[in-house]
């Protein structure tokens, strides 16, 4: 059951299938859905719960046109609520101003939203709100460089960066002469430990958690970017997220990923504060769009038996030894069967058939900023640190 009365929803990034799972569900719930996105064939615009599309400057590269784009389109078409999906929270953040003031973005401000998406501020954070943390410091060149005093391996990834994108498995003493160093993405240096990780997604409305998913990392793009999504109960890490979103009074969407050692407990690797996978596992009937609205008591879940996978990403990288663990071929082949691929959708199966011609228009972006496929899907629409004003 949703909220009562429809509205009018902009969600952005239409070429993912998180954004084509929320305008389904949103759709389902007899809310008016419209997508944008910087490119002409994102999979979203092809869904019959998508009433307009409109194609969009890349945020990344024209930020202002792009947030002036959406408020016209705001303005347009009456837009109630602008639910972004991928790292243009950070923009929209920062030029809230140009959005009709009767439009409300589901965002938090921008400094909230940055120092969770900054790898090394939000590990500070969590010391500084005396959350346990793995050791961790950051590289802005040769000399922290050669204060690193890790005694066993540590991880190296960007500040700004995401689960796509490589993380350096790096043992002390090992030569860091490779490293670029940006002024405005520097590195992260974070211990390195085993146990068995989980990623997370939750909808939040003014410090109070409305509806949340918790899956473990089975199969992964390079062990990072989950591929399948299993529904699993976890209540130590729902009561540590439940304790930092009231403590930062967070809105938005926000996922965390934890590593739980067997010896030393959950600690949290890093927050992505924004749409994650998690969203892939509500089904129309859990009315997951009264959680944006903040039209629920109890905390919205999925079904405990939901799982769900990206057949496609499966298929390319699933098998791959670095993204299915412990798992060998025979059940990553079993495991294939069983789950149910999030782009088809009884009653909605143009999104699948148009997926082919999708992906060119993915791989045309690939030539162009010359990146690979993973790194592609979402080029023009990353954000690392840039600061931009109205």
């Amino acid at each position: 059951m949703g909220i009562p009365g429809s509205k009018r929803v902009l969600i952005t990034f239409g070429r993912s299938f998180l954004t084509l799972e929320l305008a389904r569900l949103l759709s389902a719930a007899g809310h008016r859905v419209t997508i944008v996105d910087s490119i002409p064939i994102g999979v979203t615009r092809f869904s019959h719960a998508t009433a307009s599309f409109h194609r969009v400057p890349a945020p990344k590269f024209e930020p202002r046109a792009y947030c002036h784009a959406l408020a016209k389109i705001v303005a347009d078409e009456h837009i109630d609520m602008v639910i972004p999906i991928h790292e243009e929270t950070d923009i929209l953040s920062m030029m809230g101003g140009v959005f009709p003031p009767e439009c409300e973005l589901f965002l938090s401000d921008f400094d909230t939203e940055n120092r969770l998406h900054n790898k090394f501020e939000f590990q500070q954070l969590l010391a500084a709100k005396q959350f346990q943390t793995m050791k961790f410091a950051q590289v802005r060149g040769p000399r922290d460089v050669a204060e690193l005093d890790f005694a066993g391996p540590f991880a190296l990834k960007e500040c700004y960066s995401r689960g796509s994108q490589q993380v350096h498995k790096v043992m002390p003493g090992d030569s860091l002469d490779w490293l670029d160093h940006d002024p405005l993405n520097p590195w992260l240096a974070q211990e390195w430990i085993s146990g068995k990780q989980y990623c997370t997604y939750s909808i939040v409305r003014d410090g109070r958690i409305h509806a949340h998913a918790t899956y473990p990392v089975d199969y992964a793009i390079g062990g990072s970017s989950c591929l399948n999504f299993r529904s699993v109960r976890h209540d130590g890490i729902f009561d540590w997220i439940s304790e930092f979103v009231r403590d930062m009074n967070f809105t938005g969407q926000v996922g965390f990923d934890f590593i739980e050692h067997p010896h030393r407990g959950l600690f949290c690797i890093e927050c992505n504060p924004r749409a994650t996978s998690g969203i892939m596992m509500f089904a129309p009937e859990d009315g997951v769009d009264r959680a944006f609205f903040g039209f629920n008591d109890d905390v919205i879940t999925p079904d405990p038996n939901v799982d769900k996978m990206i057949g496609l990403g499966m298929l390319l990288y699933g098998w791959r030894r670095d993204s299915r663990g412990d798992h060998n071929l025979r059940q990553f082949l079993r495991d294939f069967r069983h789950s149910h691929d999030v782009i088809t959708s009884p009653g909605d199966n143009r999104p699948a058939w148009m997926l082919p011609i999708a992906y060119l228009g993915i791989l045309r972006s690939c030539l162009k900023y010359r990146v690979g496929l993973a790194e592609g899907f979402m080029h023009d629409h990353e954000w690392d640190g840039l600061r931009i004003s109205e």
